[in-house]
């Protein structure tokens, strides 16, 4: 059994993030192909739930990008209604530790700070809350006990 958490965070300022992210709305981002190929090798190799991906990607309207000068290293995938949702925040693996993850969703709350956008939300596994609480300052308003992780993945076994 693993908790699943409901996050929210009020955009209060703008926090100064390193390494350098930038967001980019997604008219520009599906022009931007070495992040279109990354994000696809991401769902490809790190997604467990490519049918909530699916689901979300209609309503993704903002991308946080990071990048070194060889490529893409990782990607914040921001749905948006009154409030922001974080719906995915993927790192490669060989980047993992450097402080990407937390840049991305800083980044993406300073960003919805200077729009005045009324909240920033994401749910996350509870292995993540250092992350989320600790370093990106944001607070569980729910949590929930699911099953397992096979829960989320995609309804139909594959063949093999």
């Amino acid at each position: 059994m693993e908790n699943e958490l409901y996050y929210i965070r009020l955009p209060a300022d703008n926090v100064p993030v390193s390494p350098e992210v930038e967001i980019v709305s997604m008219q520009e981002f599906v022009r931007d192909e070495p992040a279109c190929q990354a994000l696809w090798h991401f769902i490809d190799s790190q997604f467990r739930t490519r049918s909530k991906f699916l689901a979300i990607w209609p309503n993704v309207r903002f991308v946080a990008v990071h990048r070194t000068q060889e490529e893409v290293t990782g990607l914040l995938l921001i749905s948006t209604t009154i409030n922001w949702q974080i719906d995915y925040v993927v790192v490669r693996p060989d980047a993992r530790r450097r402080g990407i993850a937390a840049a991305l969703v800083n980044t993406t709350v300073s960003r919805a700070y200077e729009l005045n956008v009324p909240y920033v939300m994401l749910t996350s596994r509870e292995g993540l809350r250092p992350l989320y609480e600790g370093e990106c300052g944001f607070r569980v308003v729910e949590e929930r006990c699911i099953e397992s992780v096979a829960s989320f993945s995609d309804p139909a076994p594959k063949k093999g």
